[in-house]
């Protein structure tokens, strides 16, 4: 069976979307699938034994060769305010709507030549689940949409928040779950969004985690009496910007009075990072326990952190399905994770696991005695006892994808007749969505 991939985000780029479609493609292709990858990125072949179909970037959103590598709407103040003006009202859902349409022409081309028998898109962006709505529409292919975060329920994009284009993205948000015949969710929260609102539909929602694989670097951390927290990559998020001056008080406030958390604390950040963000910790007392390195590729980073006494998870308040590959990565090396997450994904999911102290993000007082209370589980020597991360193995991917693409999806795909192809086929706009 040929299966297209819808995969915007991709290698070279990293990201945790490019990890979940990784790991999918990897599972077709040894599943005996022959897979098609249909991305922007610059890329000649698949990563996991995928063959690539590349449909490039609009001229607006294209990178110019050299050193600086940036798009128009980039370069200048002026292009940056065109495209936030843009981004809030003119492209609906978000600015890859014009490549969706002409990837929608290139994967109708290719779909006539050898057919597909699955399509699978994932979101964020939002415009490429289109891709999947045209070819089933036009030529019947099965469809399963996979989103990564939530659409209407708790947006990524402010934008979607504005009443009207609100209307108009919830309208675009139903056809997709009302027509895609399997709808896969990386959240439970999201997850069982989709299946309030939409009841009718509930048998078809299905939760899939982003997960992780197999982590070939895993150490043990570093024994010279030093409490190392470490924390990977940088602090802002797609879906708003996490700034560590929460964190940085609570930090500030248990190093007060605390001679022994003073001398033996160090908080090691590993990524590239702002320079309104150096100039927070550059200052006494932080900046006599603060280490500051990189940014390093993604291997080298994970190996420092397989090395800590606990990791830093830091999530923003206020969302409920928050789950980034951070966290994952972090249940793969198996160290504690210290995380500023209260009533969200994350907090449940180290909960479930006994992978970490969870402390509320806004909460100062919180934050303070939440690291005293790990420095003393590391100074009486039981830390791994009293957070073992037992069963952080509940979120190998490998087992997720099985339940679903291989006890769901390709069984019911091998019992189905092949899809008809049509003689002809319209590519309308994104909005179009029916």
């Amino acid at each position: 069976m040929r299966v297209l991939l819808v995969a915007y985000h991709y290698p070279p780029e990293i990201s945790g979307g490019s990890r979940r479609l990784l790991t999918v493609e990897d599972y077709l292709v040894r599943a005996g699938c022959r897979v098609l990858v249909l991305t922007p990125q610059p890329i000649d072949r698949g990563c996991r034994g995928g063959e690539v179909l590349r449909v490039p970037l609009p001229f607006y959103l294209t990178p110019r060769p050299g050193s600086a590598r940036l798009a128009p709407c980039q370069r200048s103040w002026i292009g940056r305010l065109v495209r936030r003006w843009a981004q809030r009202w003119l492209f609906i859902p978000d600015l890859l709507g014009p490549w969706a349409i002409g990837a929608a022409r290139r994967a109708a081309e290719e779909h006539c030549i050898d057919p597909f028998g699955l399509v699978i898109t994932s979101s964020p962006q939002e415009s490429s689940h289109w891709i999947g709505r045209s070819l089933q529409r036009s030529f019947g292919c099965p469809w399963l949409a996979d989103f990564r975060d939530g659409w209407t329920f708790d947006p990524h994009r402010p934008e979607v928040q504005l009443p009207l284009r609100g209307r108009i993205e919830a309208m675009m948000e139903r056809s997709v779950v009302n027509h895609a015949d399997w709808i896969t969710a990386a959240t439970r929260p999201l997850a069982q969004d989709f299946r309030a609102r939409f009841p009718h539909r509930a048998d078809r929602v299905h939760f899939l985690p982003t997960g992780f694989g197999e982590f070939p670097t895993a150490r043990e951390p570093q024994s010279d009496d030093v409490f190392r927290l470490v924390y990977t990559g940088r602090f802002g998020l797609s879906r708003r910007v996490q700034t560590p001056e929460r964190f940085l008080a609570g930090l500030r406030r248990a190093l007060d009075g605390n001679p022994a958390f003073a001398r033996r604390f160090r908080l090691v950040l590993v990524g590239d990072f702002l320079r309104e963000e150096r100039a927070l910790w550059s200052r006494p007392p932080l900046s006599a326990c603060v280490e500051q390195h990189g940014p390093y590729p993604y291997e080298q980073a994970m190996h420092i952190a397989a090395g800590a006494t606990m990791l830093l998870l830091v999530t923003p308040p206020g969302l409920r399905s928050i789950a980034t590959r951070k966290l994952f990565d972090y249940l793969a090396v198996r160290r504690p994770v210290f995380a500023l997450a209260h009533g969200n994904e994350a907090a449940r999911i180290l909960e479930e696991t006994r992978a970490g102290i969870c402390v509320p993000p806004d909460d100062v007082g919180a934050i303070a005695s939440g690291l005293c209370r790990a420095f003393g589980f590391w100074r009486e020597g039981v830390l791994d006892r009293e957070i073992p991360c037992s069963v952080n193995d509940l979120y190998r991917a490998e087992p997720h994808v099985n339940r679903v693409l291989g006890n769901l999806v390709l069984p019911a795909m091998a019992a189905m007749k092949p899809a008809r192809l049509r003689p002809a086929f319209a590519v309308a706009s994104p909005v179009g969505i029916k």
